[in-house]
């Protein structure tokens, strides 16, 4: 038979209503104690003290990592890109362009125009980025806890979503219509302009085939301008790649956009589905106190 401890005795002996004096509860302790392997517990406590220090570490850059909206953090950086590309593309285009023109009031409404669209576009793509912060699963849990407030929030990324939609179909507009420069002076590398003048070939170029002045180069000049408008060329196909940039991270907010209204909606139902079962228990309760 197995040798009872001294836990054992006493808790037998108080079972049995016998009372233990001040010593031998002093020795029983002793017993209990001196078997005990004190080792393992001082290896178990401190591995567990470690393990839970890592995990808290760990947590702790988990929790800081989901309070990042990396969705559209990414979009508003692809957009920094992109303003930044077309502002520097427009401007060095629309000065090397009056240069080769020799005109110097062509495109003088580029600078303003670029300037407000830069502006606004930084403001709503900030906007943006806040919008999907607050709307992020993490914070919308804080942010929009209630059924009011979670109704507004969906409503706000509705409204994003569409703007974004017709903002989006504008930049693809704008797209096409930086691609039109780009196609006029490609044909510098591919087309030929030799033409009889006079009984002698020479090169020219007519800019009213092209929808602009009535301006022609001919011989040395054409060569100048055949030069300066294969240097243009890469201005205007960095705008053309910075407005691509543009229509791809307002497409990348939609996509943001739309998973952070799956996600109220889905909030939304289980407040709702918790709150009929709080409902359900409460009237059970109620019913069965009656």
């Amino acid at each position: 038979m197995e040798q009872e401890g001294p836990w054992e005795t006493m808790r037998a002996e108080q079972e049995n209503g016998e009372l233990l004096s001040e010593d031998e509860r002093m020795e029983a302790s002793k017993e209990f104690r001196e078997e005990e392997p004190q080792g393992s517990v001082k290896e178990v406590w401190i591995s567990m003290s470690d393990g839970s220090r890592s995990e808290k570490c760990s947590d702790r850059f988990l929790h800081c990592l989901s309070q990042v909206p990396c969705g559209s953090l990414i979009a508003w950086i692809i957009l920094l890109v992109g303003l930044g590309g077309l502002t520097g593309g427009l401007l060095i285009g629309a000065q090397k362009t009056r240069d080769m023109l020799d005109n110097d009031q062509f495109l003088w409404f580029m600078e303003y125009t670029l300037i407000g669209v830069v502006v606004s576009m930084f403001v709503i793509g900030t906007l943006l980025l806040c919008v999907g912060h607050v709307s992020t699963e993490p914070t919308s849990r804080h942010m929009f806890q209630t059924t009011k407030k979670n109704m507004c929030a969906q409503g706000l990324n509705v409204f994003l979503m569409v703007f974004c939609y017709l903002l989006g179909f504008s930049w693809i507009v704008a797209s096409v219509v930086l691609a039109v420069p780009v196609y006029l002076l490609s044909l510098l590398y591919f087309a030929d302009f030799t033409v009889t003048k006079n009984g002698v070939d020479t090169k020219c170029i007519y800019l009213v085939h092209y929808g602009l002045d009535k301006q022609d180069f001919c011989g040395a000049d054409f060569q100048n301008f055949e030069r300066e408008g294969k240097q243009l060329i890469i201005s205007y196909i960095a705008a053309l790649a910075s407005s691509i940039l543009i229509a791809i991270s307002l497409i990348h907010y939609m996509i943001v956009i739309s998973a952070n209204l799956a996600n109220l909606r889905n909030s939304r139902i289980a407040t709702l589905n918790a709150y009929d079962d709080e409902m359900a228990n409460s009237k059970l309760v109620a019913d069965t106190t009656m």
